[in-house]
């Protein structure tokens, strides 16, 4: 009894709605080398500054990084390619001092850029960041002490895209009505 009471039946859906995005949107850790532009890059950051936080907040800020060597500093912490592969990363950060749910701000703000750069063609992937590899990421890219952050994002153009998710990947039994 774990489904929900409404009919099972497969929705319709315009194919304009934001569902088209998060079915199309897949990790990308491989980038060619075109650069993004400064119009997708403000695209991007105007669709994460126009996600909720609590209390409208808007304590989110960005770092955009198109720097090689900065970029190659930032991989010498978290050791992975894709980091100074991609053309860009985008760091979100929060003021502490104006968010009482810094991750929670931080986290959708970063979920609306994904969603952005997979409706501008760009690739993404949520890079998290270590408790390990704060202060090295902070002293490296200059963040203030009262600011909080969780993950950079790679930027740019896939190399390959992944084939969307399908009505094949969506599990009825994860929807329970009313209780467990």
């Amino acid at each position: 009894m774990g489904l929900l009471s409404f009919s099972c039946q497969k929705p319709v859906y315009n194919n304009q709605m934001i569902l088209k995005e998060i079915t199309n949107r897949r990790s990308v850790r491989n980038f060619i080398s075109q650069p993004v532009t400064e119009d997708l890059i403000v695209s991007l950051i105007k669709a994460a500054q126009f996600a909720p936080t609590s209390t409208n907040n808007r304590a989110v800020e960005f770092i955009v990084i198109k720097d090689q060597n900065i970029k190659e500093k930032i991989f010498s912490i978290v050791g992975q390619t894709f980091i100074k592969d991609a053309p860009s990363l985008i760091v979100p950060i929060i003021n502490t001092k104006k968010s009482t749910t810094p991750v929670e701000d931080l986290s959708i703000a970063s979920a609306f850029i994904m969603l952005e750069a997979e409706a501008l063609g760009l690739g993404t992937v949520w890079k998290h960041v270590l408790p390990d590899w704060v202060e090295s990421v902070r002293e490296t890219l200059h963040i203030p002490a009262e600011y909080h952050f969780i993950n950079l994002l790679p930027l740019g153009y896939a190399q390959q895209m992944l084939p969307p998710h399908s009505d094949a990947d969506f599990d009825w039994r994860k929807i329970h009505s009313n209780q467990y």
